[in-house]
């Protein structure tokens, strides 16, 4: 259990069972580039002895005196720009971990370490959904139960929109008259870094045969992207 005063720390992240206090987290996808910020206020280049980034405590960029150095770890190799920030190019799925900004002054007086957090995603790369259909002839209503499914990004979020309602599921069971028509589905799948969607209609035929009803139930199917 993380205990801490509002205070103190603006972010606790729980990894691997150890409470980490951070400043700042940021979301990142695969092979794109974020910026870090170094949160130094109305600071200036010529107000610094030198500045330091580290990641995971290891030191990845330094600028003594204003002259940045950077490429001091080999994982990080031209991928990175250091300045008052630091920006991380062409990201990888194993840079994800904790960053942090350290300074001193010229005066020689140390200025607060400054932690970000950067958690890089793989984006969501396909969306489909997997259907059943069967006719109840007693309440001549159709039972439809879908599934969404997802490959590519990691805990995905699913919301499901149907007319004028919504629902967080990866499951979607409803009921379906004959007089109801076609009904169009939305699944839309999403995590920190990207959004895809996939529509599904379907309609309820009266029929004895369940396999014949659940081919017909499925009339229409396309996909698209929401950036």
């Amino acid at each position: 259990f993380c205990s801490v005063s509002e205070s103190e720390f603006s972010a606790l992240l729980l990894i691997a069972g150890v409470c980490v206090a951070v400043d700042l987290t940021v979301n990142g996808g695969v092979g794109g580039t974020v910026e870090l910020p170094s949160a130094l206020g109305r600071l200036k280049v010529e107000d610094f002895d030198f500045l330091k980034w580290r990641f995971n405590g290891r030191i990845i960029a330094e600028m003594p005196s204003g002259q940045a150095k950077e490429n001091l770890h080999a994982q990080f190799k031209g991928r990175l720009h250091p300045d008052f920030n630091l920006t991380v190019k062409e990201l990888r799925l194993e840079d994800s971990g904790e960053y942090e900004r350290e300074g001193m002054k010229e005066d020689g007086s140390q200025i607060p370490s400054y932690k970000i957090q950067l958690q890089v995603n793989e984006s969501i790369t396909s969306v489909w959904i997997q259907s059943e259909y069967t006719w109840d002839p007693e309440n001549h209503t159709c039972a439809v139960r879908l599934v969404c499914s997802s490959s590519g990004g990691l805990r995905p979020s699913y919301t499901w929109r149907m007319r004028d309602q919504t629902g967080s599921s990866s499951r979607l069971h409803f009921y379906l008259s004959p007089a109801e028509g076609n009904v169009t589905i939305t699944c839309t799948v999403a995590n920190a870094v990207s959004q895809m969607s996939r529509n599904h209609t379907v309609r309820c035929i009266p029929t004895g045969d369940q396999t014949t009803g659940n081919t017909r139930a499925h009339i229409m199917m396309y996909a698209y992207i929401k950036i």
